[in-house]
């Protein structure tokens, strides 16, 4: 992707704060299990109850 755009602005508010993206850092990893790790990471920190994600659309 190409981040030029966000030298443009200051991200959370930090001028100079660069942006990245974690293709950079890391090996390739699927959004899924991005979204999983993620989600187990907010439910820690935040003092969340886990939640069930339905997947798929109503039937």
């Amino acid at each position: 992707m190409d981040l030029a755009p966000f030298r443009r602005i200051n991200p959370c508010g930090y001028a100079g704060l660069a942006m990245t993206q974690l293709s950079d850092h890391a090996t390739p990893i699927k959004f899924a299990e991005v979204s999983t790790r993620l989600r187990a990471q907010l439910v820690k920190h935040l003092d969340y109850a886990e939640q069930t994600t339905l997947t798929g659309g109503i039937d």
